[in-house]
């Protein structure tokens, strides 16, 4: 494995003291696009030890902050990954939601399946962003367990946790099992078009018979999702192609450089044969 090494923060003089603190304050104000990765991708003796001291204050929004910067620590290389899961696991008890999905989704980067066990008692918890967080944390998991819970919550009551743990069983696995395919069956009447689309695709990717049919059912309109036309590449069925055209008649002003791309890869794959 190649070190990992990034100019711009190899040279950053900021400390990784200051780097957390800031991030702890803007935590704190609710202000998005501030980042740890600078935090991250040192990821040494001295970041744990500090993301370790913010996980144990007394303070939730230190301890969230603590849970976030311990997530992610040295990037691919996941530098004290044992030590890391040692403290993340407990936090999901947390008193404090927050902090639990903070644990969680911090549990999804460290990728370890001794977390499963912790993360699958909070599947039914009550609080939307908690279960957001265990679906997190159980992407990329094989284990039947993990996909269980991920089946129970691609049928949540919240669609931003419905539209992860349909898409963690449909490109993030390679299982295919009968309740799988079922789970992102039922998942193709969704009001939410990202989650059809993330149904489509993991049926496609499974070669379900019936992927044609539901695509054409897809676009009856033309509120096409770029998930759609990756699962009509995925399936390069030339039934499809006529309506592709159509489509990329009907798109040919859009300003959006990956669902053309995506269409036109589509129509590629789904191009006849010449006789």
């Amino acid at each position: 494995m190649k070190p990992r090494y990034n100019e711009r923060y190899a040279n950053d003089p900021t400390s990784s003291r200051a780097c957390i603190k800031q991030y702890r304050k803007f935590l704190a104000e609710d202000v998005e696009g501030i980042s740890l990765a600078l935090f991250h991708y040192r990821g040494g003796k001295e970041e744990f030890d500090i993301a370790c001291e913010y996980c144990h204050s007394n303070d939730a929004k230190d301890r969230a902050a603590g849970a976030d910067a311990m997530g992610q620590l040295g990037w691919q290389d996941r530098t004290f990954l044992q030590e890391s899961l040692d403290i993340l696991i407990p936090m999901l008890k947390d008193e404090d939601d927050y902090v639990k999905y903070c644990a969680a989704v911090a549990l999804g980067h460290r990728n370890h399946p001794d977390a499963i066990p912790a993360l699958l008692k909070l599947t039914n918890h009550p609080d939307d962003q908690v279960r957001y967080g265990v679906v997190f944390g159980l992407l990329e998991h094989e284990d039947p367990r993990a996909i269980i819970a991920l089946i129970t919550l691609s049928q949540d009551k919240n669609s931003e946790v419905r539209n992860w743990a349909t898409f963690g069983l449909g490109t993030q696995i390679d299982t295919d099992s009968p309740e799988i395919r079922q789970a992102l069956i039922s998942n193709l009447t969704d009001k939410d078009h990202e989650i059809r689309g993330e149904a489509l695709l993991g049926l496609a990717r499974r070669g379900y018979p019936n992927i044609t049919q539901e695509l054409i059912n897809e676009w009856r309109d033309n509120d096409i999702s770029s998930l759609s036309l990756e699962a009509a590449e995925e399936s390069a069925d030339p039934r499809l192609f006529n309506r592709l055209q159509e489509l990329a008649s009907i798109f040919s002003d859009i300003d959006d450089e990956y669902f053309t791309d995506r269409l036109n890869c589509a129509i590629a794959a789904c191009t006849p044969a010449p006789h």
